[in-house]
């Protein structure tokens, strides 16, 4: 066996390379929804008397700044690794090629990218708050304890089938949330936040790199359409990432509290005791799942 498949084989068993350092970044981005999720689960739905009331009640909250924060941090990770993972043609780098002795200067191409997918990290918020993502619903279906495993096999959807259900409308809304932002995102880009994010950007990069004095902002932005395509790609993928993270985790939170296919209580010598110890817990998503399933 020759040295060159002595190391793919080992690298095969130790993915600890690139592709592996890229995995557990990018896992980090979803993982990040987790923790939001986590700390902002919630049972059934949140009622009010009128829209003003729900917005004055939901739209000031910490959370809601807690929302904000977690899905700007998962789409910053993620352009990171997006534009440390391009390859050279495309052109994404922070600092262009030099040529012909000239020294390094600034890309607006990684500044304007970073800017969209914060533009979309931001849309992502509100559509989390507005149709409640943090919500976790039950299913309506209640085991009955003398039915047999059989007869309730039916009633139970597994979380992988749920995701397999959903993923058509994830991806065609994913599509259209990525391509509408593609098409509005030059504009708000060129009207509100360039200047401020090239100047922002070059004051970082001077600390790393040697760029000239005089690095005045391009007078025609990158708007390619090459690298708007590659920008809606990007875009569309991190929105996947996000809505099949929040999808996975309603589905398999929503789960019965079950062990062999039986209430968790079953097995238990005291399950009048075991049960009011759940129900006396402190989570909401325990004392629900116990109140409805058992």
């Amino acid at each position: 066996m020759s040295s060159t498949n002595i190391y793919i084989v080992l690298w095969s068993w130790f993915p600890f390379g690139r592709a592996g350092i890229h995995t557990g970044l990018l896992f980090i981005c979803a993982f990040s929804i987790f923790v939001l999720r986590v700390g902002q689960l919630h049972v059934g739905l949140r009622t009010t008397t009128s829209g003003f009331q729900t917005f004055q009640q939901y739209a000031f909250r910490s959370q809601t700044v807690q929302t904000a924060g977690w899905y700007l941090f998962s789409a910053w990770l993620y352009s990171e690794i997006y534009i440390f993972s391009a390859s050279a043609d495309a052109n994404i780098r922070w600092i262009t090629d030099t040529r012909n002795g000239e020294r390094p200067k600034l890309n607006e191409r990684p500044i304007y990218l970073t800017s969209y997918l914060i533009m979309l990290a931001l849309v992502q918020t509100w559509v989390h708050l507005y149709y409640d993502y943090d919500r976790v619903d039950m299913p309506v279906t209640k085991t009955k304890p003398e039915s047999s495993s059989d007869q309730r096999a039916h009633l139970i959807v597994p979380p992988s089938a749920r995701l397999r259900t959903l993923l058509p409308s994830l991806v065609a809304s994913a599509a259209k949330r990525a391509l509408l932002m593609a098409m509005v995102g030059p504009f708000i880009y060129s009207m509100t936040v360039r200047h401020t994010a090239w100047n922002w950007t070059l004051s970082f990069a001077k600390m790393l790199w040697s760029l000239p004095r005089s690095t005045a902002l391009p007078a025609i932005a990158p708007f390619h359409y090459k690298f708007l395509g590659r920008t809606f790609i990007a875009g569309f993928l991190l929105i996947m990432m996000w809505e099949v993270s929040n999808a996975a985790f309603s589905a398999y939170v929503a789960q019965e509290p079950l062990k062999n296919d039986r209430p968790i209580t079953y097995e238990s010598r005291d399950p009048n005791g075991s049960l009011l110890t759940g129900l006396n817990g402190k989570k909401l998503h325990t004392r629900v799942s116990l109140l409805h399933y058992d």
